[in-house]
């Protein structure tokens, strides 16, 4: 019985050491990620920028030059959220639901930027929509917590 108890010790022990490593190798690569994508993003605003097209109407960069710099930009803010999710889960155990769902809105807003709608056919269309209508309906409930309904939180129906 004691044996058993300490295989369950070393078991557990070394399933939390696994996770804890994981956890932290996944946070040192998203911080590199995160460095990398920054230079990128200035290499990509500066070059826009720096390039003189007259004539476009915009005043420092053209619909081209966005097209290179957003997604960027959003892939930024991406690996930041989920930073905070890994800080979040190494420190309490738990994965932020609501962190979740907004990674995946992030990331859903950053496809419809690049993605070219006049070669886009209808089935594509609707499944972004529908990818967006259920991941901010489940923001929604997680971020009100039931409380449109008129319940506490906490409380069951």
């Amino acid at each position: 019985m004691a044996e058993s108890k300490q295989e369950d010790t070393f078991i557990r022990k070394t399933m939390h050491f696994v996770e804890k490593t994981a956890v932290y190798v996944m946070a040192v690569v998203l911080a590199l990620y995160i460095f990398v994508e920054m230079v990128e993003l200035l290499y990509q605003a500066g070059k826009g920028l720096m390039s003189s097209k007259e004539g476009t109407g915009n005043l420092l960069l053209s619909k081209e030059d966005l097209r290179m710099v957003l997604p960027v930009f959003f892939n930024i803010l991406i690996a930041i959220e989920l930073m905070d999710t890994l800080k979040v889960y190494a420190e309490h155990n738990h994965i932020k639901v609501q962190g979740v769902l907004l990674i995946g809105l992030i990331a859903i807003g950053r496809k419809l930027l690049i993605l070219d709608l006049g070669h886009s056919d209808g089935f594509t269309l609707v499944g972004l929509a529908s990818l967006i209508f259920a991941l901010s309906l489940g923001y929604f409930l997680v971020k009100t917590g039931g409380s449109f309904l008129g319940k506490k939180s906490g409380e069951s129906s």
